[in-house]
């Protein structure tokens, strides 16, 4: 068109208009086309996409108003079609049903001294996964792309064939880092971690394959001081810490990797690490002294939707990959040897005493030692529902665990119920994955999880190593869409299902054991942002489930006419509660943080100084004394720390309750 206008000598002010109608039209063309990729987007939301189309950890999708009892946008049950080119899908057949360990040691797949080590540990066959991902590794130099539910023993999986590899190269650059594991959370690199400690101990002959957790929250010049020390060649971490070692000592440490493996790639990609892990990938090919690429990828994921694809698109180094598929395309994503159980109670209140009634069932019944890990929804109701277990049970242990917790004494805790015979685990989403304790006989859910396949995740915690396990959960009616949803996007279906109600005994032993009224306040509180958060994604609907949680308040202290103080404001904002319902189910007369006696727990300053003289007297900025200034600013630092203190990052939608 603008060829034409100069061929006809136009204008110039005609030739200016026409340029601007070319520039509409084009932008219009690219607005069209943008639309339609959009649309695209939501259409086929699930699996690709960012975060914020997934309905995971972003909000993008609960603007969307759905009706009462719908379910986020439908996708096809399965897998997505691999879209990789270049990957050889390896067939399920027989023969890796034959697979044993002493097979691999006899056709020397693997060494005498690996094989000793994982012999002591007390295997009595391979897991299926183990059976179909080991030799494939050890046998071809391909990237590798497997696809496991948790709890099938993957972790050993690809550990063996890293111990083989660096027992094979021990002269080859021995003080250096040869693998390179990246996992999602600080507590499955810890759990990966003492794998690697079982399999020192019980050979030591491996022990001089030394490996270090590099993780958060831990002491990072402590951290590269044993980097320095003891030179170890399998490094395990969270992406956040292991670049920010990269960024200082890449060329100390990690010039000769020969491997890097991602483990629960999917769970990667969820909290948001996709860039990350990119750079990560970029900077060990870059400085490995072999070349750009030499480094084998592992990748072990429990779905493989369209961003974990690209990720592997992305990162594998090989002309080949190799597509390793232990999970049955008709198969639901549960574990089939966990007995599974839904617990249906008419209220809330109900829904907080069924747990409880279903341990003492089991304490009075069995005189063996109980064992069990309870998901709980948020951090703060997780602490209050601790306290009422410790007091109900003061003979069971009871172990606090959460995203708030530090570093050290998660490690400590966790290091605790592995070794425990008997104890209840109380944990939100945050111990869901990578956590493998044994012995679990049951694992009981109050409440839904945060994400759908948390809940895949959470059961998975039984029924570990080929054994046999049982999962209860407990949801009130008005978290039944939950199922429906869970049935039709996981092919998991609850077939045992009975009904609970308590009973007046039941609230009045509830009710004995709560001594904190403040906990309890704000543990509702909580719950209620949950079901906000959860409310697009499961089909609930908020009124509804708020009015329920709002009536345990009264129930629970058996005063049935008292009402949860929440000011109007706080129920619009962060529950979405408008109308004549806010009215109904809570009590907005009086101040929200009013109610909770602040005035006594955390006196204002201006009243200090209001009954004590001036601010000279008491030491404020105006004494113009700087240690006094700095006392002050240290109030002020410990006051944001401790109450408005941001998400640790496990889990944000919990994490910040």
């Amino acid at each position: 068109m603008i060829s034409a206008l100069f061929a006809r000598n136009v204008p110039a002010r005609t030739f200016e208009v026409s340029k601007l109608v070319v520039r509409v039209c084009a932008l219009r063309q690219l607005s069209d086309e943008g639309r339609q990729s959009f649309r695209g987007r939501d259409n086929n939301r699930g699996y690709g996409g960012d975060r914020n189309s997934r309905g995971g950890y972003g909000r993008g999708e609960r603007n969307n108003r759905r009706p009462t009892g719908s379910a986020r946008g439908a996708r096809s049950k399965g897998e997505p079609p691999l879209r990789l080119s270049n990957v050889v899908r390896v067939t399920d057949d027989q023969s890796s049903k034959d697979v044993t360990l002493d097979g691999l040691h006899q056709s020397g797949v693997i060494d005498t001294e690996l094989h000793k080590a994982v012999s002591r540990m007390n295997f009595e066959s391979l897991t299926p996964v183990q059976q179909k991902t080991i030799k494939p590794i050890l046998e071809t130099e391909h990237d590798v792309i497997a696809r496991a539910k948790t709890g099938t023993g993957k972790t050993l999986a690809f550990l063996v064939p890293i111990f083989e590899h660096l027992i094979k190269t021990r002269t080859e650059s021995p003080y250096m880092v040869k693998c390179v594991i990246v996992a999602p959370t600080r507590d499955l690199a810890l759990q990966i971690d003492s794998e690697i400690e079982k399999l020192h101990k019980n050979n030591y002959a491996l022990k001089k394959f030394k490996s270090i957790a590099l993780i958060g929250g831990s002491n990072f010049q402590v951290a590269i001081k044993r980097m320095f020390k003891d030179r170890p060649n399998i490094v395990v971490a969270t992406p956040g810490r292991l670049i920010d070692v990269m960024s200082k000592f890449s060329d100390k440490f990690f010039t000769h990797v020969d491997f890097k493996v991602l483990d629960e790639a999917d769970r990667l990609l969820e909290i948001g690490f996709d860039e990350d892990l990119r750079d990560i990938s970029k900077t060990l090919n870059s400085i490995n002294a072999t070349g750009p690429e030499h480094i084998r990828t592992l990748l072990f994921s429990a779905t493989l939707g369209d961003s974990v694809q690209k990720l592997a698109a992305g990162i594998m180094n090989r002309k080949e990959s190799l597509f390793l598929d232990t999970v049955d395309v008709n198969e639901p994503e549960a574990h089939e040897k966990i007995d599974q159980r839904l617990v249906i109670s008419e209220n809330f209140t109900s829904n907080l005493c069924a747990p409880i009634s279903a341990i003492k069932t089991r304490l009075a019944t069995n005189n063996e030692p109980y064992k069990a890990i309870l998901f709980v929804p948020t951090v703060k109701f997780t602490k209050f529902y601790c306290t009422i277990l410790e007091r109900l049970f003061p003979s069971l242990p009871v172990y606090e665990f959460h995203g708030k917790i530090d570093q050290r004494k998660r490690t400590k805790m966790v290091g605790l119920f592995k070794r425990a015979h008997e104890g209840i685990f109380v944990c939100t989403d945050v111990g869901a994955r990578g956590m493998d304790f044994p012995g679990v006989e049951e694992v009981l859910q109050l409440g839904v999880p945060s994400e759908l396949s948390n809940y895949i995740h959470r059961i998975g915690r039984t029924a570990r190593g080929g054994k046999e396990g049982r999962a209860t959960i407990y949801l009130f009616k008005d978290e039944l869409p939950f199922i429906d949803t869970l049935a039709r996007e996981k092919n998991v279906k609850i077939v045992d299902q009975d009904d609970y109600a308590a009973n007046k005994d039941d609230i009045e032993e509830f009710n004995s054991c709560l001594r904190d009224e403040y906990m309890f306040r704000e543990g509702l509180e909580s719950m209620l942002s949950f079901y906000k958060g959860c409310e697009q994604s499961y089909g609930f609907y908020m009124p509804r489930v708020a009015r329920q949680i709002a009536n345990a308040y009264g129930q629970c202290l058996i005063q049935p006419d008292k009402k949860m103080p929440i000011s109007r404001s706080t129920a619009s904002m962060r529950y979405g509660l408008k109308g004549r319902i806010v009215e109904e189910i809570f009590d907005c007369g009086s101040s929200h943080r009013e109610s909770y006696d602040n005035e006594e727990r955390f006196p204002s300053r201006s009243n200090r100084f209001r009954n004590s003289g001036s601010r000279s007297n008491q030491g404020g900025y105006d004494s113009g004394r700087r240690i006094s200034r700095q006392r002050w600013e240290s109030d002020d630092k410990f006051d944001t720390k401790r109450f408005r203190s941001p998400s640790r990052g496990e889990n944000p939608r919990i994490d910040n309750e």
